[in-house]
């Protein structure tokens, strides 16, 4: 298990890969029709669209993440908790850039053994780079001896 100390050094601050997304109409029209959203005035997207563009947009696969920390896929990394912060509406076919950095790193006990807690805080912002929303996830790593 890498000490925490090490992690907090090398991770906490650190900017990860940037990206970019664009929604197109038809996209919109399906996240509203799934989600029984009423139709969305002026082309704009529902606000679960800064959650989307996090995850589509940021420059980097979330498996990523997980190398980072040394926590395999198969020891069940999860999402603890996530706070989304909307600033303004996204557009369609607005190009959305998705900047990410790691904003903190901890290591937890609990009935359920020893896991590491890394919040993420993502930045969505239009092409002219006014706020639209931030995202920020935490991430859960089980720590397990591996033989």
């Amino acid at each position: 298990m890498i000490p925490i100390e090490e992690l907090q050094e090398r991770l906490v601050g650190l900017e990860l890969p940037s990206g970019t997304v664009t929604f197109e109409a038809y996209e919109a029209w399906i996240v509203h029709r799934t989600i029984d959203a009423p139709p969305a005035p002026e082309e704009l997207l529902h606000p679960a669209f800064v959650f989307y563009a996090g995850l589509r947009g940021a420059g980097y696969p979330i498996g990523h993440l997980f190398e980072l920390v040394a926590c395999p896929p198969e020891d069940g990394p999860m999402i603890g908790e996530m706070d989304l912060r909307q600033h303004r509406s996204a557009r369609v076919d607005e190009e959305l850039h998705v900047a990410s950095r790691i904003v903190s790193i901890d290591r937890k006990s609990g009935r359920s053994g020893t896991f590491d807690v890394m919040r993420v805080r993502i930045e969505v912002t239009g092409a002219d780079r006014d706020p639209v929303g931030t995202l920020d996830n935490v991430f859960v790593y089980p720590r397990r001896e591996h033989a």
